[in-house]
């Protein structure tokens, strides 16, 4: 089902999401990113739950798999 604008800022706004990430955690290697194309993906995080660009970041991120062995986590 579509989402409106009202709703997607809302996820945006709870979920603390920003176009860019202060460090090396971001949407492109977190375990909720689902790529779509170079640079953009879907977050199928429940609290998300949306279209969101590579270098972003949000509250909820979480390391996948690469990241998490990368770090020794």
């Amino acid at each position: 089902m579509p989402q409106s604008a009202p709703e997607l800022k809302k996820r945006v706004e709870d979920s603390d999401l920003w176009p860019e990430s202060t460090n090396e955690d971001r949407c492109d290697n977190c375990r909720y990113y689902q790529e779509l194309r170079e640079g953009i993906g879907y977050c199928a995080h429940r609290e998300v739950d949306m279209v969101v660009g590579g270098p972003w970041w949000c509250k909820f991120w979480a390391p996948n798999r690469e990241t998490a062995a990368a770090r020794g986590v």
